[in-house]
């Protein structure tokens, strides 16, 4: 009984389903942006975006590459990056930053590794070393793969990880052979669920079990039926027990590029269909999602696939996309620029060159709110520590666009002194300053939580918010701790306020050091 006890996650299971599938296909673009679209500089063939608690991002390049970008645009790029099979839907795919970030400095990639008879996905850990003018990789290790190899695209290669920071989960691919999908000796088309260490997690549907020592490799066919019959290429020996079915989570996922836990709690994942059926799933354990079995699309050359209206025993899908989105991620939303969103997922699209915006009722329930034609192929769009929204390209060059609400300066950040210890975004802090003077102590809390990517100090104020020194008129003590312990609902121009209410974030201590502090600056830089 210990092993199905798992805290925080299994409350997400609880949850009553949306008795009908929504078609969101048809769904026509908002003509009215709510936001501003900016490029900041461009990538070759971008795919993924992990912020570092300071505003920088770790950005992938499919080509092969890792870039430390600032958020004025300035590229470094990040050392030893393992190999990878630049091809097709291969090469350098997803980062992510350890739950435990803060303290570990570890990053996870995934990419397509290659080797003898074509590429397999891999999932490796190290840690990430930044210095003044140069960042690496330290001690990378592969902690997973799927060792079969062979040729495909659909890679799946997303991570999310539980909301008690404890376990991975990976979305595996079914690399365009379909039948291994349904196959529980054969980790493609599956979602699993790992230690941070990439070993099975306890309390997985099939904990403890192994599988066949061997399983079939085959090139992908032409369609759903041509699989039924395809030839074996070659036979694949695992060097020890298959752990497969121990690490499986659900199974019948087809191109998983979206994973992502909602504030409640509930697992979602975003997967393309073939010629039309996009999907939108609620992951439970021991689900079966149906592919190759059923979908709402077609094969891409017309041969028909049953629906999964016929097939009562499989999970549908909530929302489906038929014409298809063609779906880049799914992140929700959490942040202080755009608070009328908060809790909201975000979809990126490539071949629909959208944004799309979904709303949950909180029972397991889904539906799209809006969607945005923004002109690009977008295969990630993630949020800053800040609250902006960020989104890459699927092109060669790709562009790196900021997304900030109507009315708001549209020009990035002031860049900050790069630091290579990470730092909190979530809570005020002086920790690092404490031992200095009262000034140090408050530059550091200043430091910690990114104020100067709104505010500066000086007469000209900020990008978003005003100088913390006032623009021509002191402002009294009061008023500094006032503005910090709940800032106004809107700015001077009549916007959303993105800045976040301190008052139950901030010790006594650290609030009286920067009012102090702040209190004693020049009108003047």
């Amino acid at each position: 009984m210990k092993h199905f006890v798992i805290a925080g996650l299994f409350l997400a299971m609880a949850s009553s389903h949306a008795s009908a599938q929504v078609n969101a296909g048809e769904q026509k673009s908002d003509p009215n942006l709510p936001f501003t679209v900016t490029q900041v500089t461009t990538l070759s063939l971008p795919w993924r975006i992990a912020f570092l608690p300071d505003g920088r991002m770790l950005i992938t390049e499919k080509v092969g590459g890792l870039q430390l970008v600032t958020q004025q645009g300035a590229k470094t790029p990040v050392a030893n990056v393992p190999a990878v099979l630049w091809k097709g839907q291969g090469g350098m795919l997803g980062v992510y930053l350890s739950p435990h970030y803060s303290k570990d400095h570890s990053v996870y990639l995934t990419y397509s590794e290659p080797g003898d008879g074509g590429s397999s996905l891999a999932l490796a850990r190290a840690q990430l070393k930044i210095e003044n003018d140069s960042a690496s990789l330290e001690g990378l290790q592969v902690i997973w793969r799927d060792g079969e190899r062979g040729e495909g695209g659909q890679f799946g290669a997303a991570v999310a990880f539980s909301p008690d920071s404890k376990y991975l989960f990976l979305s595996v691919g079914e690399r365009q052979r379909f039948t291994p999908a349904q196959d529980t000796n054969q980790p493609l088309g599956k979602i699993l669920r790992l230690t941070l260490d990439g070993k099975p997690a306890p309390g997985n549907p099939m904990a403890g079990k192994t599988g066949a020592e061997t399983v079939p490799v085959i090139d992908p066919p032409e369609d759903t039926e041509a699989a039924k019959t395809a030839p074996v290429v070659r036979t694949y020996k695992f060097p020890g027990p298959n752990l497969t079915p121990s690490e499986t989570w659900a199974t019948g996922v087809r191109t998983p590029y979206g994973l992502a836990f909602a504030p409640d709690g509930r697992l979602w994942e975003l997967e393309h269909g073939p010629r039309g059926g996009d999907e939108l799933n609620l992951v439970e354990p021991g689900r079966n999602f149906g592919w190759p079995l059923v979908s709402y699309g077609h094969n891409y050359n017309g041969v028909p696939i049953p629906s999964p209206d016929t097939r009562p025993d499989l999970a549908k899908p909530v929302i489906y996309w038929v014409p298809v989105i063609a779906p880049g991620n799914l992140m929700f939303y959490k942040g202080a620029m755009f608070p009328q969103w908060n809790g909201s997922a975000f979809v990126s699209g490539l071949a629909s060159q959208a944004l799309i915006r979904i709303t949950f009722d909180g029972k397991g329930g889904a539906q799209t709110a809006e969607r945005w034609d923004v002109g690009h192929r977008i295969r990630d769009v993630e949020v800053a520590p800040d609250g902006a929204l960020w989104m890459i390209e699927d092109a060669k060059p790709g562009g790196l666009f900021r997304l900030t609400p109507l009315g708001m300066a549209v020009s990035t950040p002031a860049a900050q002194p790069a630091t290579a210890a990470p730092v909190s975004s979530a809570t005020p802090s002086g920790s690092s300053g404490t031992t200095g003077s009262n000034a140090d102590h408050a530059k550091s809390i200043i430091a910690d939580n990114s104020c100067l990517s709104c505010h500066r100090i000086g007469a000209d104020g900020g990008e978003i918010g005003p100088s913390l020194n006032g623009v021509g008129t002191r402002r009294t003590a009061d008023q500094i701790r006032a503005v910090i312990v709940s800032p106004p609902a809107t700015t001077s121009t009549g916007t959303p306020n993105p800045m976040p209410a301190y008052g139950k974030k901030i010790t006594g201590e650290d609030l009286n050091s920067l009012v102090r502090y702040l209190s004693t600056l020049p009108l003047k830089p």
